[in-house]
């Protein structure tokens, strides 16, 4: 039995298209540049799991203070030098863990020379991931998941597919 080299074809895109596939993001940085007399940006919104940075660029030390829940006690405290080139005191990183951090609008205050200088509005948005994850009760090697965790799969299937399309068909217009 021998197969057109269009049923061939589209044999192996079908292939392809019905391989499973995953993705996923990284997460990022967002950077805060503090000047002289303001910071830029004013406003931010992110993604859990993104880290914000805070780059002094002026001549005077700068404190950054969250309180995330508003209850009164600091979450989150950083204090920069004043701009420093040679070294990273004049930054201060902040990463977003989805555990630590929930979804909501948040303010970070802003001080300098322990006077409010600016004050920096976020909002944080919630790391949403599609993946359907295994089915509640699955364990894996003992350890019961609950349907609790994402799982990340990553398929070879698709790339392989693709360069073996690429090959037949090169083989196919060699023979013409």
């Amino acid at each position: 039995m021998r197969m057109s080299r269009e049923g061939t074809v589209a044999f192996l895109l079908v292939i392809v298209l019905i391989s499973p596939t995953a993705s996923a993001h990284g997460a990022n940085s967002f950077a805060f540049i503090m000047r002289e007399g303001s910071i830029q940006p004013g406003s931010a919104e992110v993604v859990q799991n993104d880290t914000l940075i805070f780059y002094n660029v002026a001549s005077q030390n700068r404190t950054v203070i969250l309180d995330g829940d508003s209850d009164g006690t600091i979450e989150y405290e950083c204090i920069t030098s004043s701009m420093n080139s040679s070294s990273t005191e004049d930054e201060c990183r902040l990463w977003l863990d989805p555990q630590n951090w929930s979804a909501g609008y948040y303010q970070i205050e802003i001080f300098s020379n322990s006077s409010l200088w600016n004050v920096l509005n976020f909002t944080l948005l919630e790391d949403i991931h599609n993946e359907s994850g295994p089915p509640p009760g699955y364990s894996f090697g003992g350890v019961e998941d609950g349907g609790k965790s994402e799982t990340t799969a990553t398929s070879y299937m698709a790339p392989l597919g693709l360069i073996a399309v690429i090959g037949i068909l090169a083989l196919v217009n060699r023979r013409k």
